[in-house]
């Protein structure tokens, strides 16, 4: 009996706690308008010319030598 009791003290504090923390900043609908045409404008696809990696540069970046100095540069 003695557990129960504890056991339901705890519930109620935490309970009560939670009401008196309990704040709804939740939108219904109107923050979510723009959301569909938002969604038509963004790709998650950053196209590069170069698709391999090289054996000195890295995906996105392709080597670039002029006289005398070589780089990493990247890709248009």
């Amino acid at each position: 009996m003695r557990k129960f009791a504890i056991t339901l003290a705890a519930a109620a504090a935490v309970l009560l706690a939670g009401a008196f923390t309990y704040s709804a900043d939740a939108t219904l609908g109107s923050g979510t308008l723009g959301l569909p045409m938002a969604a038509k404008d963004y790709s998650p696809v950053d196209r590069v010319s170069c698709r391999t990696a090289g054996p000195l540069c890295p995906l996105g970046y392709t080597r670039v030598c002029r006289p005398f100095k070589c780089w990493c540069a990247r890709c248009k």
